[in-house]
């Protein structure tokens, strides 16, 4: 299975990259950094699945969804998370 992630928050990007990497039959097609980025990655290579991130700038990972879904459908999970203290 052939996995996008995007996430503006590199180390996020890195964690789930380490995730995808240690499951068998299980490769990371692309990493994004926004939503704009993720729109033109999936565009040009329409991974199996996308792990999105919610909250990013430029284009936050709803209307991003709404775009691949509209020009390049594939299966999008929403992997968020919020880390204080």
């Amino acid at each position: 299975m052939r996995i996008g992630i995007v996430n503006d928050v590199r180390a996020a990007c890195e964690a789930l990259r380490r995730v995808v990497d240690s499951l068998p039959d299980h490769d990371v097609a692309w990493m994004a950094g926004d939503g704009v980025e993720a729109v033109a990655m999936a565009r040009r290579d329409r991974p199996d699945l996308i792990l999105m991130d919610l909250l990013m700038p430029h284009m936050d990972g709803a209307q991003a969804t709404r775009q691949i879904m509209a020009n390049a459908p594939c299966a999008i999970l929403v992997v968020t998370a919020t880390v204080s203290g």
